[in-house]
């Protein structure tokens, strides 16, 4: 008989065939080996950050020379092996097998720590994994059944004598009968070497070897046509460790009907690689897609020819919008959120321009290309090449970035308008192509056009941030205020509709509404303000005075004194 008040424990764990049914389940074949891959990726970043010897300016390696990742697929078995630089034994006994253990590669791609046990699981009834890290070895075998009977959760596993070459070989056999019909079918390998090509474009182009059963996955880059009739537009923000950048423009090979070079059948066959594509740290999540994933209400003929990118990259891969799969996006992501109402907003610019097109095209009106830019003259580079083999089987050394990155720049060291890291979140339509203008112009060179530029710019910013934050109603009353005050003579009601402030105001109404900087901004921004009312003469002289000479170190100086609420007008 039960006794009243006894305590006892209910056992809550899970089973281990519970816990491999739930990770393998919705998970298909190609995700399991993209994991595969993913984690050899990663291995090779981790190698080539811990040869540099300073912090990389960006989150992400410019160089994958030297990496070589090898798949071989048949009806009995499938086997991947790299040269990547292993994995130590203290990660093999830890780590790497740890169901749910988050990996902790800076800038990575295989994040979820279940990869390598999903696709183990899925894709074979045995496994083996041999690993050497140029210094030691480890290796075991997975047998399926033998390991859901078995009571505990751990596997046996041996240390070896390091061979001096890097590296890892993991080879699954006993696939399940649908497994092994694809893996000796010679179209569906085909078709996972051009999705490879397609998901490690980036990778590819920076130097990574992917082959697929002897043959080399070639990189399929997203990219954008740059002398189209279609501007070519960009945005570049940050949201909590994460930096977003969304570009979109039209297909390099599509033409329109009034374009010269249409072709109705070629623009048919592009129709695939139409849509939105999104990329994590460089890793394909998204490929074209046209669904309301990526803000598409319906996809019609009205957008053929768009195409979009956006790239999500932080040193952090857990703040990255991706699901466990690394095939679909989270739509929860904050940084997501972000990126998707610029995407519809892009969507919706491509639209009107297609309408104005089709009135232009019954008109009989000819669409012309953008003239291309002339590239600037510049000392060719080195090219880059291959690490070169060592004295081990002629295996490669472990390799490290071919180039090595330089210290990252302040303003003061940059040359134009803007520095590069200007978050552009808030901008949008002209004053976007305005900042974008002056990221790329060099004050040194163009020092007229450069502290014109800076006008514009900070007017614009100015107006954008007071319709941001309330204030537009607001400045254009104190506008009209003083206007009046000036006049003697109140203006008509005509003229106070046309009213939105002039440089002068805008100015003035800043200086005198400190509250406008948010709390405690204030006394970092008003000295910068000062400075640029004290400039104002000089900068108005430049615009409306031929014999005003300007000294581009005097421009160099103007730059760096009002940049402080030059960035703030354009990024709060």
């Amino acid at each position: 008989m039960a006794r009243a008040g006894k305590k006892f424990m209910v056992d809550t764990s899970p089973t281990k065939a519970v816990v491999v049914n739930s990770l393998t389940r919705d998970a298909t074949v190609e995700a399991c080996i993209f994991d595969l891959i993913d984690n050899a990726i990663d291995a090779a970043g981790a190698t080539s950050r811990h040869a540099l010897l300073e912090d990389l300016p960006n989150e992400l390696l410019e160089s994958y020379l030297g990496y070589e990742i090898s798949l071989s697929f048949s009806g009995k078995s499938f086997k991947i092996e790299d040269n990547c630089g292993g994995i130590s034994v203290a990660a093999l006994q830890g780590m790497a097998l740890r169901f749910g253990q988050r990996s902790s590669h800076e800038g990575g791609i295989g994040v979820f720590g279940v990869g390598l046990n999903r696709a183990l699981f899925k894709l074979g009834a045995v496994s083996t994994l041999t690993t050497d890290t140029g210094s030691s070895g480890a290796a075991f075998k997975l047998d399926v059944a033998t390991y859901l009977e078995a009571a505990g959760w751990q596997l046996d596993a041996e240390e070896r004598p390091s061979s001096g070459k890097p590296g890892t070989i993991i080879e699954v056999l006993q696939p399940p009968s649908d497994i092994s019909r694809d893996f000796a079918d010679s179209d569906w390998v085909a078709k996972i070497r051009s999705e490879i090509g397609q998901r490690y474009g980036r990778f590819i182009a920076k130097g990574l070897s992917l082959k697929v059963n002897g043959k080399l996955a070639k990189a399929a880059p997203v990219l954008i046509r740059e002398d189209g009739p279609v501007d070519k537009e960009y945005k570049l923000y940050k949201d909590h460790g994460v930096s977003i950048h969304v570009s979109y423009g039209q297909h390099p090979d599509y033409r329109f009907t009034n374009e010269a070079g249409y072709d109705r059948a070629k623009n048919a066959s592009l129709t695939p690689e139409f849509g939105w594509t999104v990329l994590c740290n460089d890793r394909a999540i998204l490929v074209a897609d046209t669904s309301w994933k990526t803000g598409w209400d319906n996809f019609h003929t009205e957008f053929y020819g768009f195409v979009g990118i956006v790239e999500f990259v932080s040193k952090d891969a857990n703040k990255l919008p991706w699901h466990t799969t690394k095939t679909d996006v989270d739509l929860n992501n904050s940084a997501y959120q972000l990126a998707l109402a610029d995407m519809r907003k892009f969507a919706e610019k491509w639209r009107q321009f297609a309408d104005k097109r089709k009135k232009g095209s019954a008109k009989g009106e000819k669409l012309r290309p953008i003239p291309p830019p002339t590239p600037p003259s510049a000392p060719p580079s080195k090219p880059l090449s291959p690490q070169k083999p060592n004295g081990t089987k002629g295996a490669p050394n472990p390799p490290a970035p071919t180039i090595k990155p330089a210290k990252k720049q302040d303003h003061n060291q940059s040359r134009m308008v803007l520095p590069q890291d200007v978050d552009e979140k808030h901008c949008f339509d002209k004053h976007l192509a305005l900042v974008h203008e002056a990221k790329t112009l060099d004050l040194g060179i163009h020092t007229y056009a450069g502290l014109a530029l800076i006008r514009l710019l900070f007017e614009a910013s100015v107006r954008t941030y007071t319709i941001r934050h309330g204030h537009a109603d607001a400045l254009k009353a104190f506008a009209i205020e003083q206007r009046n005050t000036a006049r003697g003579t109140p203006l008509t009601p005509k003229q106070e509709a046309e009213v939105s402030g002039k440089m002068e105001e805008m100015l003035l109404y800043l200086q005198k509404t400190p509250s406008i900087w948010g709390t405690g901004k204030a006394p970092f921004i008003r000295p910068s303000l000062a400075k640029m009312v004290k400039h104002m003469p000089l900068i108005n002289g430049v615009m409306h005075n031929p014999f005003q000479p300007v000294n581009r170190t005097v421009a160099f100086d103007i730059r760096d004194e009002i940049l402080p609420v030059m960035r703030h007008v354009i990024e709060n």
